[in-house]
């Protein structure tokens, strides 16, 4: 149960929060939806999903991006999530944008020339705008789904067409 009071109806509890605005509902998911599909789709699901563990929004851990799991993204490594820097089931590339996006979600504003370095010797200039990007929206949306507490459902909600529920 969410924290948002006088929701509306929806089929799932994202529907029933967000669409209390539901302008900015549609606007906000048609940019996150993409955002994201920008960005190679296990770099991003890395992403997304370490974003959700930092910021500790249930909704978010409880998703998973089809095109990650078509592309090869197993539990097993997102399970070791958590210890990427040591973990030798992450690339160099994916060490350097997990750091960025972790700096990104805690303190966006300490990120050094250096930090951004290491992280574009992985990344095209055109890669790099669409990862930044998209770690913008990623936080934005699973802070808020925190802030609310919005449910985990059974389903994905229908405006996240790319997610199913995570098994």
């Amino acid at each position: 149960m969410s924290r948002v009071s006088g929701t509306v109806e929806g089929p799932t509890d994202l529907d029933r929060v967000w669409g209390k605005r539901p302008d900015y509902y549609d606007v906000f998911m048609g940019d996150y939806n993409d955002s994201i599909g920008r960005v190679d789709p296990v770099l991003l699901e890395l992403c997304r999903i370490r974003i959700a563990q930092l910021v500790e929004s249930g909704f978010d851990l409880s998703l998973r991006y089809v095109p990650a799991r078509t592309a090869g993204l197993s539990e097993d490594k997102i399970g070791a999530l958590a210890e990427y820097p040591e973990s030798g089931l992450f690339s160099d590339r994916e060490r350097a944008v997990l750091e960025y996006a972790e700096q990104f979600v805690i303190q966006s504003s300490s990120i050094s020339d250096d930090d951004v370095a290491r992280v574009r010797a992985h990344l095209t200039p055109e890669e790099f705008v669409y990862v930044t990007k998209a770690l913008g929206v990623m936080d934005q949306f699973a802070r808020a789904n925190s802030a609310f507490r919005v449910a985990a459902g059974d389903t994905a909600p229908d405006r996240m067409p790319a997610f199913t529920v995570r098994n």
